[in-house]
């Protein structure tokens, strides 16, 4: 009882158990482990200081972050809020009061000389001063409940905010390599430029000697200007890298970031092990599992509401005709008074409010399945792609050096005079494509490995 009227403070509130509606495998398609995902995974990816600079950077100046660390706020500022009403409340008042009345008919007869006679009137001053408290007894639990709800919303709100951080460095990291890349795709555009300008020399030297076909010189000299506005593209291409950088940063969009180099090398695979333990990882999975928590507590909130309610009322304060006298104890009144109530008919609004309480907490049962499968979904996607990307790139690789080989023999071929100008054209133009797709290709697994270590519930700072 001794808690019930001291309104008992309000806990976190513990997990929900045995919720999942999924049979999880023994272990993911590559058996990885929590190993796999550390605090420091953007240092795994690159040890560039650019990048952990920008994603720094990324951090304090995101309006996207900026934006979620207001919804923790206000989700901070409703457990507040619900939490206050365990307290009493406390009102003043001091007020103060003249009137005149006016005595009609008082005295009777008229004035000498055949006037109307004086009316009689009366002044009066009233001065007072109170204060009155008022508290609800939370003699079930009632309000408790209520704020642990909205204490299991804070800290949704605050995974919320630690997922939109991760994301925010993850989208950072992946534009970050697409300018890398496009620092190695210029480069190669500058050498394909320069690699067809001499072939089309060559073939237009041939021409002139009478040895080469006019229509194979036109060829060459359409290569030329494809790869220059191929250069361009890329050119371009880095520009709207740098933009989108600048966007995240929060910075004007002028393409004024600065890179260096290209993509780097690819750190090691993750190691095995089971995928129970993405669930305690990620920020979405943890943050619908306390918004279904939250709900859960405000079915109960709504069901102790059908329970009486106790009221204490208190008021006490002081009446005078002089304002001097509000200080005099012996003029004070007061009154305490409690009341125990219990709702009987309100056209079923009590019970309407407990249904919609049950179907919110069903919606939110849903989301947290739909959160469980999604996260599973993207793991076994990621590890499926890190098998697919570096297949890919080991045959492109294998097929670039062959046509490194083959375009520097045509070209040996075609100068002795036994190849031919279409078949040296073709491998220059099939070498310089299969080296332009392995650089994307290393982009696309870097960006894999990003993906994956956000799948697994990476983070970017240490949990608390």
């Amino acid at each position: 009882m001794a808690c019930a009227l001291s309104a008992c403070v309000a806990k976190i509130p513990p997990g929900k158990k045995d919720i999942l509606a999924v049979d999880l495998p023994p272990s993911y398609s590559s058996r990885l482990d929590k190993k796999a995902v550390d605090t420091d995974w953007i240092n795994q990816l690159s040890g560039d200081r650019d990048l952990k600079g920008l994603i720094e950077e990324v951090k304090k100046n995101n309006w996207d972050i900026k934006k979620a660390a207001v919804r923790v706020e206000t989700a901070a500022a409703n457990a507040r809020i619900a939490g206050s009403k365990r307290f009493p409340i406390l009102n003043t008042r001091l007020e103060g009061r003249r009137a005149q009345q006016a005595f009609i008919g008082f005295p009777f007869g008229d004035k000498p000389g055949g006037g109307d006679a004086d009316i009689a009137k009366a002044l009066s001053n009233n001065f007072g001063a109170s204060l009155n408290v008022s508290w609800e007894v939370d003699l079930w639990g009632r309000i408790r409940t209520g704020q642990e709800a909205y204490i299991a919303e804070v800290q949704a709100a605050a995974e919320d905010l630690r997922g939109v951080a991760s994301s925010l460095a993850a989208q950072t990291a992946k534009i970050w390599f697409a300018l890398l890349e496009a620092n190695s795709q210029i480069a190669l555009s500058e050498k394909g430029l320069v690699s067809f300008s001499e072939t089309h020399r060559t073939l237009r030297d041939a021409f002139d000697s009478g040895d080469g076909s006019a229509s194979q010189v036109r060829v060459a000299s359409a290569d030329v200007e494809t790869a220059r506005a191929l250069l361009e593209d890329r050119r371009a291409q880095k520009r709207a890298a740098q933009r989108q950088i600048e966007i995240l940063l929060g910075r004007y969009p002028s393409a004024a970031v600065k890179s260096v180099g290209g993509l780097p090398e690819m750190p090691s695979p993750p190691p095995p092990g089971i995928p129970s333990g993405l669930l305690l990882r990620r920020s979405d999975i943890v943050a619908a599992e306390r918004r279904l928590t939250a709900a859960h507590r405000r079915i109960k909130e709504a069901k102790l509401a059908l329970f009486p309610q106790i009221q204490l009322t208190g008021s006490g304060g002081v009446a005078s005709s002089a304002l001097r006298e509000l200080t005099n104890s012996g003029l004070g009144v007061w009154s305490i008074a409690g009341g125990f109530g219990q709702q009987i008919f309100r056209a079923g609004e009590i019970l309407g409010n407990l249904k919609l309480r049950k179907l919110a907490e069903s919606e939110a049962y849903i989301d947290y399945q739909r959160a469980v499968l999604k996260a599973f979904g993207e793991v076994e996607t990621r590890l499926d792609n890190e098998v697919v990307l570096r297949k890919r790139e080991e045959a492109l690789r294998s097929a670039e050096e062959d046509l490194i080989a083959a375009f520097e023999r045509s070209m040996d071929e075609y100068r002795r005079g036994v190849g031919n100008s279409t078949n040296l054209l073709l491998t220059q133009r099939q070498m310089l494509s299969v080296r332009s797709q392995v650089l994307t290709l290393r982009r696309m697994r870097l960006n894999n490995r990003v993906n994956l270590h956000l799948a697994l519930g990476g983070r970017i700072e240490k949990k608390k």
